[in-house]
């Protein structure tokens, strides 16, 4: 019975010890994570912007944005620790509604600014009102206007042009962009006009002009640059496997945490805590359960002796916090980098195992060992 109760209290500490690790990190990440804060009249298609660059159809159904002021929403991209994040704010020049207080909560997050309008609709003032004190005071934002909703203004059986060229583009279209245009002069805007549309319109792409939106904004800041790069992949990538590859990030970040706790010893509980909630987690987004069978032939493909090599380098550094002061800094130090190197690559080989497991086909050992082997050696070097 006393190991019985034994046994379970060490698994109660185990788990408010990754809930602490957790926190910590997530807390970390939002205080580092670049904020693009969205400015824009309702419909303009701020939430479908989210969604085309997150590949996330979280944010096209109004699921994932987290309320910060009444008014104002975040939306973390990865949600378990962001490296991005996107404040949206309610549709400004609505009756009855006050933005004073959501402007000065999203001042004081934001890095850069994306003004958000329908090209076909020239009244702009309340936007542009907040978009010019924003600038006064914090002359070094960048400043992105999107131009949405182009098929708006094409005359009948016009459709995408396949290459973007403005001076081509329909009359009445050129006319209301540069009207809109005029209204930010003096602000250094980069304008990118670009399109949404749904199956029935019948336009290809639906997404038009996502990736002149993405350009503009690495363009315009070097945080969001990053930010965007690390959860994005190539276009023919299979979505899945893109939402899992930011769950092993997340997690990753996680578990630096964990490595860093200076208590001797705690990282080590902490972290395999992670790493199982990580495993549960990217099974859970293929729709596959393991098994003992799957987990036995999950390891021994990674190789039984890797695993260890690893762990014991870990388990030693942990014994290094032991000694006060630098031995616990240092220990910290190397372990929060190890900690999410091995994370990353556990990840990237689950995915591998779990997306052919999905398929009903089985990832050899070599592969799994040669990922495993590669996304360590990457992690290192990064």
């Amino acid at each position: 019975m006393w190991n019985r109760l034994n046994r379970l209290w060490r698994e109660v500490e185990d788990a408010l010890l990754a809930r602490r690790v957790e926190d910590r990190a997530r807390q970390a990440a939002e205080a580092t994570a670049p904020v693009i804060w969205m400015l824009g009249k309702t419909q303009a298609g701020k939430t479908a912007i989210v969604a085309a660059l997150t590949g996330d159809s979280r944010a096209e159904i109004g699921q994932g944005f987290a309320p910060c002021t009444r008014e104002s929403r975040l939306y973390d991209v990865p949600s378990e620790a962001p490296v991005v994040r996107f404040l949206d704010t309610r549709g400004l020049g609505e009756a009855r509604y006050d933005p004073a207080e959501d402007i000065a909560f999203c001042e004081a997050q934001a890095h850069l600014l994306l003004a958000v309008m329908q090209a076909s609709d020239p009244d702009q003032g309340a936007v542009l009102r907040v978009v010019r004190e924003a600038r006064r005071r914090h002359p070094e934002w960048p400043l992105v206007v999107a131009q949405t909703g182009l098929h708006r203004l094409y005359p009948p059986g016009v459709t995408h042009a396949e290459t973007w060229d403005e001076a081509a583009a329909p009359e009445a279209l050129r006319r209301a962009l540069e009207v809109q245009r005029r209204l930010f002069d003096g602000l250094g805007a980069r304008f990118v006009p670009l399109d949404f549309t749904e199956e029935e319109a019948g336009l290809s792409p639906r997404l038009y002009r996502v990736e002149a939106l993405r350009e503009a904004l690495e363009t315009a800041s070097a945080e969001v640059a990053v930010a965007l790069r690390r959860i994005d992949t190539d276009e023919g990538q299979d979505r899945l496997v893109r939402q899992a590859r930011r769950t092993v990030y997340a997690y990753a970040a996680l578990a630096g945490g964990a490595g860093a706790v200076p208590v001797p010893l705690a990282g080590l509980g902490g972290l395999a805590t992670l790493q199982a909630l990580m495993l549960r987690a990217l099974a859970e987004r293929f729709g596959v359960t393991w098994t003992r069978r799957d987990w036995a032939e999950f390891i021994g493909s990674l190789g039984t002796g890797s695993l260890l090599g690893v762990a014991l380098r870990y388990g030693l550094a942990e014994a290094f916090k032991l000694l006060p002061g630098l031995g616990t800094v240092l220990a910290g130090a190397a372990n929060a980098a190890a900690a999410a190197a091995l994370t990353t690559a556990l990840g990237e080989a689950a995915i591998a195992y779990l997306s052919r497991r999905r398929l009903g086909e089985a990832a050899s050992a070599r592969e799994l060992r040669e990922v495993f082997a590669a996304t360590l050696r990457g992690a290192w070097a990064r």
